[in-house]
């Protein structure tokens, strides 16, 4: 967010004018001044309070650095809200030089909607799969494997066989493979292939907000990642090299817009295995995912 209004830059007013289009408000409104407590007092569900200082948090990252001023607002609006957004010690701890720590709060409260179900559904095995796979590259399974590469048999332009060819294309490890990602976290390429988004490090802020979109549960928490990340050029995972600005403000937007519109929270006990072999674009229309248009947001 801006901490003054009338001094709003370019990025700040952009994504200020897309995200009003997006609610069909005024693209060329001017910038008005209105105190943490009178938005307070405007908005009264918890859950619109929440997206309003998340949506703020993203704004005050858009130009690759935050100011102590920005910082005071988010602390303010974030006082008169009554929310509490982890976020905002995140971004407290990089703007610091504390980046270790920032990194760990990150990867915690990620790792978390992944490890914790995993626990409580598998026990301690389970969380061992996950930790085995993701930071030893060990952990193989054969029989794990040999289901995902049989997916190559499956007609082209099926779910399945896309998926196949991603992998071997890319030269990625199957699940069940040394250094495959666990099963849990399948969902995150199968939403490569729903969105249509690539593996290069400019798509995958875009896949990372397409997730935050669909993700029914701390979905801000995949978004704040890749703008740390990609954006930021913090390293938060070791599995892709970090990136500095790559926030292209319409196309992420555009990406987070997709992601809220699927049906279906893909990372949630989504059992691919029942359209797997289906046509992908019977797939996306079934889970009502918009085609990739950026142009869109600017539509009349």
């Amino acid at each position: 967010m801006a901490a003054n209004p009338e001094a709003l830059t370019p990025r700040e007013q952009q994504f200020l004018e897309i995200i009003a289009a997006l609610h069909q408000g005024n693209r060329d409104m001017a910038a008005t001044s209105v105190t943490p407590f009178q938005v307070a007092q405007s908005i009264p569900q918890e859950h619109h309070r929440r997206r309003l200082l998340q949506l703020a948090i993203v704004m005050a990252m858009i130009d690759g650095e935050t100011t102590p001023q920005q910082q005071q607002a988010l602390k303010e609006l974030a006082r008169n809200l009554a929310v509490h957004e982890q976020g905002l010690r995140v971004l407290q701890e990089v703007v610091s030089g504390h980046q270790r720590l920032a990194q760990f709060q990150m990867m915690r409260r990620m790792m978390s909607q992944i490890v914790v179900p995993a626990l409580h559904e598998e026990g301690i095995a389970g969380v061992k799969k996950i930790v085995a796979s993701l930071f030893f590259k060990s952990g193989e399974d054969p029989a794990i494997a040999q289901k995902y590469r049989q997916l190559g048999q499956l007609p082209e332009g099926t779910l399945g066989h896309t998926f196949w060819q991603h992998y071997t294309q890319n030269g990625f490890p199957f699940p069940g493979e040394a250094g495959g990602i666990p099963e849990r976290l399948v969902f995150h390429d199968l939403g490569h292939i729903l969105s249509g988004y690539d593996t290069t490090p400019q798509d995958e802020i875009q896949q990372g907000a397409f997730q935050a979109g669909f993700i029914r549960k701390d979905g801000f928490a995949f978004l704040l990642f890749v703008i740390l990340h990609f954006h930021w050029n913090i390293k938060i995972t070791p599995i892709a090299d970090p990136a500095q600005g790559l926030f292209d403000i319409p196309l992420v937007i555009h990406a987070l817009q997709r992601g809220a519109a699927c049906s279906v929270d893909l990372s949630d006990h989504w059992n691919f295995w029942e359209v797997i072999d289906l046509p992908l674009e019977v797939v996306r229309d079934r889970y009502h995912i918009p085609p990739l248009s950026p142009a869109l947001l600017f539509a009349a």
